[in-house]
């Protein structure tokens, strides 16, 4: 188990958990119109792309599509951060306790919006949030198996 002082690494990844949370229940405590407004600069911003690559459609449509992809993202970080947390606490089961722990937090998010003007609570977005972390998850067993892989084959050539 983990003392202080022992580890600055678990206190640095707790922070980054903790961050997280409060980066996007901060984004839910915004009103509809803020909320709006920053997620339409993105789509001014992407709209040239989108539409070089074929894809036309009018702004806020573009507009939802980022709102959800910043879902993804948010909730994603948020799940790669987390599983190495609990890793570090939870020898079985890390993955399902993980995905839970981040659907109460993806709910408390939608639960908070319920209280911000303009703004609506949706289940879809407990959704996206959840796929966002599972991939998080995905994303940081991918790379300690790539890295781990790389160890074992190092310690081959060596002897």
């Amino acid at each position: 188990m983990w003392r202080l002082g022992e580890s600055y690494e678990t206190l640095d990844t707790i922070y980054c958990v903790m961050s997280n949370c409060v980066f996007i229940w901060d984004n839910s405590l915004q009103n509809g119109g803020t909320s709006d407004g920053f997620s339409l600069i993105f789509a001014k911003w992407i709209a040239p792309i989108a539409n070089k690559l074929g894809f036309y459609g009018n702004i806020w449509a573009l507009n939802r599509i980022i709102r959800k992809l910043a879902h993804l993202t948010e909730f994603t970080i948020l799940g790669g951060v987390l599983y190495v947390v609990l890793r570090r606490y939870i020898e079985y089961g890390t993955v399902v306790k993980t995905i839970g722990v981040g659907i109460v937090i993806a709910s408390l998010d939608e639960f908070i919006q319920l209280f911000s003007l303009g703004r609506s609570s949706q289940l879809s977005d407990v959704l996206i949030d959840t796929v966002g972390i599972i991939i998080g998850i995905s994303v940081v067993k991918l790379t300690y198996y790539i890295s781990h892989d790389k160890k074992i084959k190092k310690y081959i050539l060596k002897n």
